[in-house]
């Protein structure tokens, strides 16, 4: 059933109050953006001596018959029943003060109106861009490092709110979907005529193998959407629907790629890359000490971001995320002529808009992987890395920004 707003606000009142005491009072409600479905409030929390917030953040998630949504609510409260058990020092976003499963309500601390991501780097100049993004590199790096080998005490917790579930029957859903999404990928380029080479078809089954498991796993929001980062005395990190440990070199090519699925005006430039993954580096090599090795770091950054390429032709292809894992879970076939008509040429006109916005997209992420191999192509990798350079330049040129006259 979806909530009406003073429904929600109800809910909360009562969920503080059983928490924390006396009888707490939420009024000024306003509503603030939310992901898909959500409805998302701040509220000013009347002054109690039980309760020091005076604005909390109400997030409430309506049930749309869809497995895959439950399994994203219910990622969401074990990520932050896990965020609110580190140290504060750590903690990579708000506090989840309390929550009703049943009524799918969350409600957490506020982190104010300070800017995202997106807004603080359309807005800096040059110099402060590069602060910010270094700023973002160390934030994700100390996240990653502190919470490296906790993955046990995130799954009792899931495995404590699963079996108060029976409804959730697949609670690895999205991690499958991300999973199978890189082979889909590799399918796809192979009907639309982009046939990979051997080199990058060993690095995308070793990025879709460490997706489930390996050493180099820590906690990670994993939708790094500008959007979702909040920028103020130190970077937050908010929605985790898609969170959970998986492998930290997807984080850090989602920030290489430009953030896959996230159009800026103006793309992370390769001297702001080299910045963050030197500042996230820095702060997971006690933990990882092989990534003080510029080849083994280069390898992880390329292994994932073939990984984020493939994926992200996959969800292209589905129409998103929540189609991405209906399709792998329901075995469907390729459709041929669509794959192909997707990834055409750039001199077979006419596109729509949507259809420039998602070729723009997979451009800017195949472009950044064929700068970044091409950089870092030496040493023991050079042949590989050349070949992935080659590829990746190959589906950026099918994918190039069209002539004016081939809109339509």
């Amino acid at each position: 059933m979806n909530l009406e707003q003073q429904q929600v606000v109800d809910i909360a009142q009562d969920l503080l109050s059983r928490r924390f005491g006396g009888q707490q009072k939420l009024s000024e409600v306003e509503e603030l953006s939310g992901s898909g479905h959500a409805v998302v409030l701040r509220a000013r929390v009347a002054s109690s001596p039980f309760l020091q917030q005076r604005t909390v953040v109400l997030k409430h998630n309506p049930p749309t018959g869809q497995a895959l949504d439950d399994v994203a609510f219910i990622s969401e409260v074990v990520a932050y029943q896990f965020t609110t058990s580190l140290s504060e020092d750590t903690r990579p976003g708000p506090v989840l003060l309390a929550h009703d499963i049943d009524e799918r309500i969350l409600v957490l601390t506020d982190l104010g109106d300070s800017n995202t991501l997106s807004d603080t780097l359309a807005k800096a100049d040059d110099e402060e861009r590069l602060q910010v993004i270094r700023a973002l590199g160390t934030e994700l790096g100390q996240m990653h490092a502190d919470t490296a080998g906790r993955e046990p005490d995130f799954e009792a917790l899931a495995n404590r709110v699963i079996r108060n579930q029976p409804d959730i029957i697949n609670y690895q859903l999205r991690a499958e979907a991300l999973h199978n999404s890189i082979y889909l990928g590799l399918e796809i380029l192979k009907r639309a005529g982009l046939t990979p080479p051997e080199a990058v078809s060993s690095y995308a089954n070793a990025s879709a193998a460490t997706l489930l498991s390996g050493n180099e796993r820590a906690f990670t929001p994993f939708d790094l959407s500008p959007d979702n980062i909040i920028v103020s005395q130190k970077i937050s990190f908010l929605d985790y629907e898609w969170a959970g440990f998986r492998n930290v070199g997807f984080d850090v090519a989602c920030v290489i790629a430009g953030f896959p699925q996230f159009l800026f005006a103006r793309p992370i430039s390769d001297e702001e890359g080299d910045v963050f993954i030197h500042a996230w580096a820095r702060e997971v090599v006690e933990t990882w000490p092989r990534f003080g090795e510029s080849e083994e770091l280069n390898r992880l950054i390329v292994r994932s971001l073939i990984g984020w390429a493939l994926s992200s032709v996959a969800t292209m292809y589905a129409g998103g995320v929540e189609e991405l894992a209906a399709f792998s879970s329901e075995d469907r076939e390729i459709d041929d002529v669509f794959a192909n008509s997707l990834l055409r040429g750039s001199n077979q006109a006419p596109f729509s808009d949507d259809e420039l916005l998602i070729r723009r997209d997979l451009y800017e992420t195949f472009e950044s992987l064929h700068r970044f191999a091409g950089r870092r192509g030496r040493g023991s990798y050079a042949e590989e890395y050349k070949s992935i350079e080659e590829f990746s330049q190959q589906v950026a040129d099918r994918l190039r920004e069209p002539r004016p006259n081939n809109y339509r």
